[in-house]
């Protein structure tokens, strides 16, 4: 099991270039990659994207590249023409104006684009191939990251799960007495009411009594909740690597089986095991967000 929250980082020169990649992996129900990197290699920021997606299935990654030229290459252009064009619109400005400033180089540099900057693209899968290295190694550092810290998640789960065991166990205790109580509460509802009449089947009543005290069984809900825990655990043993949207569902089906508990309870008892049963849900649902 993996945690969402991961952290890596390295430099390492391989070949011409100098590679200093920094990736950190935050919470987010979906998979979000920010890619901060210069304008030169952006041809490289698609690639980059897609060859995360093959190790993260959800979470926000910021991902911080550096590309330093060990070598002297040929990948600035200067544009002659636009910069003697850009001169001699200043300087007729200066002369029209009778100003007293000179053009000067500064002044140039402020005009963008008069410098090009490019790489062409057998530069750039050259370049391509010594990140995927470095990228390797860093999104690895990251995967260990996130498996010492799913670790950490893990035990909590396990706690709280072991905690909603018991709770489920202390229902399921007090399950047939909730439901001879209902039974109980409307024979004396119901005798109440026909006291006075005469030609009661007693035997059709029975069956009505037994019929709505059946409402009131809460066995179905018990049992639902004991395969959702064993499902949870299984797939806390499970070697996935994204196992965190399945665990959120299984925690909002249990919810609801709390809620349906909770809206069938006749007895003080069975109502607040399922409020305590809801919130350690609550407790689970907010780790099962970090997990990847």
């Amino acid at each position: 099991m993996r945690s969402m929250t991961g952290y890596g980082r390295l430099t390492k020169i391989i070949g011409d270039y100098s590679y200093n990649i920094e990736i950190k992996s935050l919470n987010s129900k979906s998979l979000n990659v920010n890619t901060n990197i210069s304008y030169i290699f952006s041809p490289l920021e698609i690639k980059i994207q897609s060859f995360l997606k093959d190790y993260f299935q959800r979470g926000t990654l910021k991902v911080f590249v550096d590309i330093k030229l060990l070598k002297t290459e040929d990948i600035v252009d200067i544009d002659m023409g636009l910069a003697k064009s850009y001169y001699n619109a200043l300087d007729n400005i200066i002369n029209e104006l009778h100003l007293t400033d000179d053009v000067d180089l500064d002044t140039l540099l402020k005009f963008r684009d008069i410098i090009k900057v490019s790489i062409d693209e057998e530069k750039i899968n050259v370049i391509w191939e010594g990140m995927k290295q470095v990228l390797k190694e860093v999104i690895e550092m990251v995967l260990n990251y996130q498996k010492e810290e799913g670790q950490d998640l893990k035990r909590y789960l396990e706690g709280y799960i072991n905690e909603l065991k018991q709770v489920i166990e202390k229902i399921s205790e007090n399950s047939d007495k909730m439901k001879e109580k209902y039974r109980d509460q409307l024979k004396n509802n119901i005798n109440s009411i026909i006291n006075g009449f005469q030609n009661v089947d007693e035997n059709r009543l029975e069956m009505e009594i037994a019929l709505l005290a059946e409402r009131s069984d809460i066995n179905e809900e018990i049992d639902r909740l004991k395969s959702h825990i064993n499902r949870f655990n299984g797939l806390l043993e499970e070697d996935k690597d994204s196992i965190g949207q399945e665990l959120d569902f299984i925690c909002q089906e249990m919810h609801r089986e709390f809620n349906t508990i909770a809206s069938k309870s006749k007895i003080l008892e069975i109502t607040n095991l399922s409020l305590e049963g809801r919130t350690l849900v609550n407790k689970i649902r907010e780790q099962v967000q970090n997990v990847h």
